[in-house]
């Protein structure tokens, strides 16, 4: 019971994470150009949560 608990608020904290990436990653992409450096760091940064969320929710 104790780690549905703890996957449930790590789920919500990525999803957050996610999504404010994800609005970044837009807002960057649209000054510097979607295939910029910075751009494209962000989308793995982000690659990386959704990967970790798929483990958690693998697990549940």
């Amino acid at each position: 019971m104790q780690t549905y608990r703890y996957n449930s608020a790590l789920e919500k904290a990525l999803i957050m994470d996610i999504e404010a990436g994800r609005e970044l990653m837009v807002q960057i992409g649209l000054e510097e150009g979607f295939t910029s450096k910075n751009t494209i760091v962000i989308s793995h940064f982000i690659d990386q949560l959704l990967n970790q969320l798929a483990k958690i929710n693998k697990t549940d």
